[in-house]
């Protein structure tokens, strides 16, 4: 029982760090936000989406998923103690990253014809893509210091680099918003990367190496092992990417510029409230879980806990959005995004199915199941959000991609339990599948609570039921975690 408390402490403890560098850089992608919704508007958001999207995959495809996968080889060889091994990793690895960051570069170049013309429906933006290549160029670069920082589990030097480069994105690029408005969309995005790049690598810096000699066969041969597991997660967050990039262009076409902004919107809220407990969990689960693959006892634990933990911390905030939704959009953004409120709420609800079965998500991916992955995550879960999200626009508009976004995430999370089980032989734990139960129930209560005609009643009603929330949470994390004391403690230094 201590172990399993030091556990979810572990949890706790690489969330909280972790998760106030990325709640910081919500914060500031929020207030990045609110200067597109007031120098911009609704087509302007839609705009530099369809930049963001289009050029996202391009990164993806010519990245070839290295700075997912080589987390695992960092992370195996750093824990191996031989300097020489981790050495050479590191070396093979940026010297992999440099050629995918100018085959990215190229691609965006040579392409930027096509994507100006299927993007836009016109030439116009031909120039503004090529000159976009740079932005890959730079995504690719920082993206790989990035997995090195993670790789060897520096918790600190990362917050660090997404604490600085946000802040100094945005106070570089708010003010060509002010005085540039539209024109300012690509140099932002440019600068953006750039300085993402110059902070990630500073902070890498520091990490203990020794200089060893890396010939092509060294490449060849180390770096295939990257690239096998790297091209099977490049392939499913390629099509990821695309997938996304298609539901963009479809409701601009068949919809509206204005449409396409309503739905960015309400979808980056959504992301930016409870992407940062993703993210988090992420950056330290991963590495763990790769460590113990081979164990299915051991990753059905830990797979278990985090999810356990991943529920609890994400349930209050997801009350919070779908009952303060209104005030979110008004605060965040402006009063023309105001028709995107119920969206936020009814995406409220598809993420908190995405928060169970995210860890259930990541086994086949640690154990490197190439083939298994693929399935799941490229073909399956893509083809799903395609599918859903383009049928409930065609038939019911936003609302209707609403609740089809969170249809999908419900499907998939009875999809992903029957899978591992049977490969894997994982199952949820009572504690899981309880907290999921309680805790679907109230976030199904919060948005009952918002159809309410009595404003001060609904209010009242509302905050009642984040209050459950909070609760029910602390109470469970006190079980597992023993937060009481965590907190006196904290209250008495």
């Amino acid at each position: 029982m201590t172990d399993q408390k030091g556990s979810y402490k572990q949890i706790v403890k690489a969330t909280s760090v972790f998760g106030g560098a990325n709640l910081f850089k919500v914060l500031v992608s929020l207030l990045k936000g609110k200067v597109l919704a007031l120098f911009l508007g609704p087509d302007g958001m839609g705009i530099n989406s369809l930049f963001v999207s289009s050029t996202n995959v391009i990164t993806n495809i010519t990245g070839l998923g290295l700075n997912f996968s080589a987390v695992r080889n960092i992370s195996q060889a750093k824990e191996s103690g031989d300097i020489n091994k981790f050495s050479k990793t590191l070396a093979i690895f940026k010297k992999l990253v440099l050629f995918t960051a100018l085959f990215g570069l190229i691609s965006t170049l040579l392409f930027s014809p096509l994507l100006s013309h299927f993007t836009f429906g016109s030439n116009k933006y031909i120039l503004s893509f090529a000159i976009l290549g740079l932005m890959v160029f730079f995504t690719a670069l920082s993206s790989g210091y990035a997995s090195i920082i993670q790789g060897v589990r520096n918790i600190k030097n990362y917050g660090k680099q997404i604490v600085v480069s946000s802040v100094v994105s945005l106070l570089v690029t708010a003010p060509l918003f002010y005085f540039f408005r539209m024109d300012a969309i690509v140099p932002s995005l440019v600068i953006g990367a750039l300085i993402t790049f110059g902070v990630s690598k500073y902070y890498s810096r520091g990490i203990e190496t020794i200089d060893v000699k890396v010939t092509k066969g060294d490449i060849v041969k180390e770096g295939r092992d990257m690239l096998k597991l790297g091209v099977a997660m490049m392939v499913a967050t390629s099509i990821g990417a695309l997938v996304h990039y298609l539901v963009n262009t479809y409701i601009s076409y068949s919809g509206s510029l204005s449409d396409q902004g309503l739905y960015q919107a309400a979808m980056s809220i959504t992301n930016q409230s409870i992407g940062l407990v993703f993210s988090a969990m992420a950056i330290d689960f991963y590495p763990k879980l790769a460590a113990v693959c081979n164990d299915n006892n051991k990753v059905s634990q830990m797979v278990n806990q985090q999810g356990e933990v991943m529920m609890l911390i994400s349930a209050p905030i997801l009350s919070i959005l779908v009952v303060f939704a209104a005030l979110a959009i008004r605060v965040l953004l402006s009063a023309e995004f105001m028709p995107s409120v119920d969206m936020v709420r009814v995406f409220a609800l598809g993420m908190f199915f995405k928060s169970a079965s995210y860890s259930v998500g990541a086994i086949s991916f640690a154990k490197g199941e190439k083939k298994v992955f693929f399935i799941l995550e490229g073909l399956y879960t893509n083809l799903s959000i395609l599918i859903f999200l383009v049928a409930g626009y065609a038939y019911g508009g936003l609302m209707g991609l609403a609740w089809a976004f969170t249809a999908m995430h419900f499907v998939y999370l009875l999809v992903i339990l029957v899978v591992t089980k049977k490969l894997y032989t994982y199952k949820p734990s009572l504690v899981f599948i309880k907290i999921f139960l309680v805790q679907m129930l109230v976030i199904s209560s919060a948005m009952i609570t918002t159809i309410i005609d009595n404003k001060n009643l609904a209010a009242a009603s509302g905050i009642i039921v984040i209050i459950v929330s909070v609760i029910y949470s602390y109470k469970e994390l006190d079980k597992l975690i023993g937060i009481r004391s965590i907190v006196e403690k904290f209250i008495k230094r």
